[in-house]
């Protein structure tokens, strides 16, 4: 057994003089940082791309097809009533019209204003009121009578009073 015990001292001497033999380890270092190579790259621009025409072709295949009358407003039927500068009233202050026409009072007098006012309340509703309706030189007044009736006014101021009727016939 004693050789035994030699045999094992000789082993652990033989490796602690293994490990006290190789040569210490060199210090760790951090290697200093190289430079890394920079590389520019030029870039072209894209071409464009050129515009593609697309064309579309509708063609209706829709068997018996049937126009669609579309509403077309008449025109509106107008009566003019002229105020000169001879003191008349061209053709009268009393017309007759159809519904729905406008009757235009146009002021021709270059020398004076005209009016007109309303003599009932069923005209005066036409007129904007019973107030006196100045008509400049150059200037209208337009109304469109919508009802069937006698619409009675007197005109006035600068010329003689004359009384007016505009009889609205269906």
């Amino acid at each position: 057994m004693k050789k035994l015990l030699v045999v094992l001292a000789i082993l652990f001497i033989g490796i602690l003089l293994a490990g006290c033999t190789s040569q210490p380890a060199a210090p760790v270092t951090t290697p200093a940082p190289t430079a890394v190579p920079t590389t520019v790259v030029t870039t072209v621009p894209p071409t464009p791309e050129p515009t593609k025409e697309v064309i579309v072709v509708v063609v209706n295949k829709t068997a018996n097809v049937t126009a669609t009358p579309t509403a077309t407003l008449a025109p509106v039927p107008t009566y003019t009533i002229t105020f000169t500068k001879d003191l008349t009233i061209v053709p009268g202050a009393t017309a007759t019209v159809k519904v729905g026409t406008k009757v235009i009072w146009s002021n021709q007098d270059d020398l004076k204003p005209h009016s007109i006012q309303a003599n009932d309340v069923q005209t005066g509703a036409y007129f904007g009121g019973m107030s006196t309706v100045e008509i400049p030189y150059g200037k209208t007044l337009e109304v469109t009578f919508d009802k069937v009736g006698a619409y009675d006014y007197t005109t006035g101021p600068f010329q003689p009073q004359t009384q007016g009727k505009i009889v609205v016939i269906a």
